[in-house]
């Protein structure tokens, strides 16, 4: 049985910046919600990440790490 690929963060987009604090991805501000959503839309267009949609004004992208 093949093991699940393991997901990385791979950026944050908030439209709160002081709810992100250090961390090794990249934190995108947004103004608002309906910006939020569109750089988090291309940013998983361009780079085939998953949005995850914490409901509390973040969204992280994720990407599955590439096995050996």
């Amino acid at each position: 049985m093949a093991d699940a690929p393991t997901p990385i963060m791979f950026a944050i987009v908030t439209t709160n910046k002081e709810a992100v604090i250090g961390g090794m991805a990249p934190v995108f501000v947004a103004p608002n919600e309906v910006e939020r959503d569109r750089i988090a839309m291309w940013l998983c267009r361009i780079t085939n990440a998953i949005a995850h949609d914490l409901h509390n004004g973040t969204v992280i992208l994720t990407v599955n790490q590439s096995q050996p």
